[in-house]
């Protein structure tokens, strides 16, 4: 009896080690990892997604179609951009409203959802004329939204929350004036308005999908937000994600950049060592799920302490 009591203990401590979700991954959090991934999927189905392309008016309508899915509210924001050889371009910014339990200053968190319309880091140059997939630039921090929308729509947030989806982050060419045109425009507006109606904080979610992910501190985070980025590491840490480096690495210029301009507290989550950026290899197969989930289950949890 007590040999039968042993092997009855012994395989449930078994299926218990090969059926728990992994480190970080709790049993409510463990079905976005596929929700996040087919979220991806779908989006990199659509084809290259620089601004005005199908496949960008595709992701438009898909991501607006889960706000209606989830949120409180889901507002289009429409804008021209006028470039310098005097031509027009419209574009649109997409925010999903979840309102808070709680008064007060509203969070928002950010990404871009259009991909570069030409791979200018492609060492060949008869390759930069062709847009890129931008399964990890555009593609994840889009994913890693889409899945937060379902989250707060099932966990009501303690501040009323604000995802942005930006247009025109990869416009144009580097290091030029036409790149971050929807966080730009969307702070103009905000610079418009009384104070009172701008957010708590800024944080954006940009290039977290690769398999080798590795998240360092962005130089301009630390001087605008230290304290978020206390936050967004400590439960990291907490939660067992390796893939939060506490080290300070690059200093980026993102769509946090004009929020930090408006001194509105303001980071940016990225991998900046992807060696695919900018590239027609950003692939959906240089991503994985692991990835997603551990930028999603971090700044869900953030979320809860901000």
């Amino acid at each position: 009896m007590r040999n039968k009591c042993l092997i009855v203990l012994f395989i449930t401590m078994f299926l218990y080690l090969v059926l728990a979700p992994s480190a970080g991954e709790s049993y409510e959090l463990k079905k976005y990892k596929e929700i996040l991934w087919a979220h991806l999927e779908r989006l990199c189905s659509f084809g290259p997604r620089n601004t005005g392309s199908t496949g960008y008016q595709k992701a438009r309508n898909f991501i607006k179609e889960i706000g209606a899915k989830y949120a409180d509210d889901v507002l289009e924001q429409e804008f021209l951009y006028n470039r310098a050889t005097g031509a027009s371009v419209r574009m649109f910014n997409i925010e999903m409203v979840f309102k808070g339990v709680e008064d007060g200053a509203p969070l928002l968190i950010g990404t871009h959802y259009d991909t570069r319309p030409f791979a200018d880091e492609e060492a060949d140059p008869s390759l930069h004329s062709h847009p890129i997939i931008g399964a990890n630039d555009g593609g994840s921090g889009t994913a890693v939204l889409l899945g937060l929308a379902q989250y707060l729509s099932e966990h009501k947030p303690k501040k009323t929350v604000r995802l942005v989806f930006f247009d025109g982050e990869d416009f144009g060419a580097k290091f030029s004036m036409e790149m971050f045109l929807g966080s730009k425009y969307y702070a103009r507006l905000l610079a418009g308005v009384d104070k009172k109606l701008w957010p708590y904080c800024v944080l954006i979610v940009d290039m977290v999908g690769d398999k080798d992910l590795e998240i360092f501190k962005d130089t301009h985070s630390l001087g605008s937000a230290p304290w978020l980025l206390d936050i967004i590491y400590d439960v990291a840490k907490k939660m067992k994600f390796p893939q939060f480096k506490e080290n300070v690495k690059f200093s980026v210029m993102d769509d946090h950049s004009a929020f930090i301009r408006l001194n509105i507290p303001s980071a940016v989550l990225i991998d900046f060592d992807y060696p695919h950026w900018h590239k027609l290899t950003d692939t959906l197969d240089k991503c994985s799920p692991e990835s997603l989930f551990a930028a999603f289950s971090v700044v869900s949890g953030a979320l809860e302490k901000i």
